[in-house]
């Protein structure tokens, strides 16, 4: 048996350049942006510190040049972390403190970014992209999320609630620390410890003020607890997820609609009338479904997954919360109305949106490393890469051209080429020379190279008054990136 415990993490990037199948989508994108630096602290389930702070730092990556934005956000700098471990080190040494037996792994909005940073480091250098989230009894927690809840189910007192200019509560770290008198975090903000520290105040204030609303969401942490509730057939449960927002008090009322798979569901949010899917055309409720055009209105759908933490509960608590039915944008009866609908309709409803729902991501010319959700290797694979990972510059190469997935064919040349540069034969120097070229210069958010966008950016930066180190530095680091593969880039933009 081993004791449980909380391991509260956070990274801090590099972040990463635009590419054009972002779709035009700003940053950050935690599926290639870069680590900087990682720190963790462990708590007992009582949120008592047990053993010495992590931290780690991660070498600036020679393929993906900095983005200028990141840089300026947590003032770390290429230069600040040359002395650290090349990132399939950092990786596995994060994924190491992240697997201790028993760990519940959490932060602040660490299931919409740190935890991509982490599947997507261990993809792009072999390791195993999920099994540190469920094997030796470990789970994963996000306390953002359990705020979001606090708010929407009015769960509010003994919390100081910031607010927006417009009267919206504002969920940022920042705010919410120095609202609740978390006094220092204001001078050491984006630097990982420092981020982990406030966030165990919070959670212990969260816990201190609201005990019984805390021990319910840390339970939802385990899939079957969220399971319990969503899958109660033609029962609606309130849901409290991302996305939803803060006009609509960052919760809905929905009921489940279909099981995708394991761990995914497609939900009717009943914030919206359900009989609109039926009296769309099919092309109209695919094109609204799949958001074909961001100017027509959403159907009232989500896809929710069970082990991505969805705050779920029965919608009687609304009953007694401060602002009730109204603080979430919805009525009571308008619910029962919609149910009515869906209990004589749902399967006609569910007929029509399985027409749309399954439609596969768009992967071409998606970036190998990018693709992570494109499906499961298969088990020769998998324990191929594991192999040669720690076979040495030979069995990478064997692995590189036998792997059945093209992607982890490219992935193994890749970490080949980084972590055994002196092992290349010519024609792969002239391959990974290629491949660190596109980076700067393959297209980035519009015609203009990423190298020209990112110049263009530190210098839009400089304008705006930035700090002179960092815009400088990360223009050098740049530009050292272009002559090491012969590039020249321009002088100015």
């Amino acid at each position: 048996m081993h004791d449980e415990t909380i391991l509260w993490f956070d990274f801090e990037t590099f972040g990463s350049l635009p590419r054009p199948w972002d779709g035009g989508r700003s940053g950050p994108y935690p599926r290639r942006d870069r680590p900087s630096q990682f720190g963790a602290i462990r708590t007992t389930l009582d949120l008592e510190v047990v053993g010495e702070p992590v931290e780690l730092h991660c070498r600036p990556s020679v393929e993906e040049p900095p983005a200028i934005g990141a840089c300026l956000v947590t003032g770390i700098v290429p230069s600040d972390t040359a002395a650290g471990l090349e990132e399939g080190a950092f990786i596995e040494a994060v994924i190491d403190a992240l697997s201790t037996p028993g760990t519940t792994c959490t932060g602040w909005n660490s299931l919409g970014y740190d935890d991509e940073i982490v599947r997507f480091a261990a993809w792009r250098n072999l390791l195993p992209p999920y099994d540190r989230e469920y094997k030796r009894d470990n789970a994963r927690f996000d306390l953002l999320v359990a705020f979001r809840f606090a708010w929407a189910t009015g769960r509010r007192s003994g919390i100081e609630w910031p607010t927006y200019e417009d009267g919206s509560v504002s969920l940022a770290l920042g705010d919410l620390a120095a609202a609740n008198g978390i006094e220092d975090h204001a001078e050491t903000a984006h630097d990982a410890l420092a981020d982990v520290r406030a966030t165990i105040e919070l959670a212990r204030l969260l816990r201190r003020s609201q005990p019984k609303l805390w021990d319910y969401a840390f339970g939802l942490r385990r899939k079957k607890a969220v399971s319990k509730v969503v899958d109660v057939e033609g029962s609606p449960f309130l849901l409290c997820d991302r996305g939803i927002g803060a006009a609509r008090g960052h919760a809905t009322i929905a009921v489940t609609i279909d099981q995708l798979d394991t761990n995914g569901r497609l939900v009717l949010d009943l914030h919206g009338d359900p009989a609109e899917i039926l009296d769309l055309e099919p092309r109209q409720l695919h094109a609204r479904f799949h958001r074909l055009d961001p100017d027509l209105p959403r159907v009232p759908v989500r896809r929710i997954r069970t082990n991505k933490l969805p705050m779920v509960t029965t919608p009687k608590v609304l009953d007694t919360a401060a602002e009730g039915w109204t603080g979430i944008g919805i009525d009571r009866e308008v619910v029962e109305s919609r149910m009515a609908f869906v209990r004589e309709h749902h399967v006609r409803i569910r007929e029509r949106l399985r027409l749309v729902a399954d439609e596969p991501p768009e992967t071409a010319n998606v970036d190998p490393e990018e693709l992570l959700y494109a499906g499961f290797p298969a088990d020769g694979d998998s324990y191929a890469m594991r192999s040669a990972r720690d076979g040495g510059p030979e069995a990478l190469r064997r692995f590189s051209r036998t792997a059945g997935d093209e992607r982890l064919a490219e992935l193994a040349f890749r970490y080949l080429a980084r972590t055994h540069p002196e092992s290349l034969d010519a024609e792969e120097r002239a391959r990974w020379k290629l491949h660190l070229r596109d980076r700067l210069l393959g297209s980035g958010s519009g015609e203009a190279s990423r190298a020209s966008e990112s110049l263009a950016a530190i210098q839009a930066a400089r304008n705006e008054g930035a700090d002179v180190r960092i815009t400088e530095e990360v223009e050098a680091w740049t530009r050292g990136l272009a002559e090491v593969v012969d590039v020249e880039l321009p002088k100015a933009i």
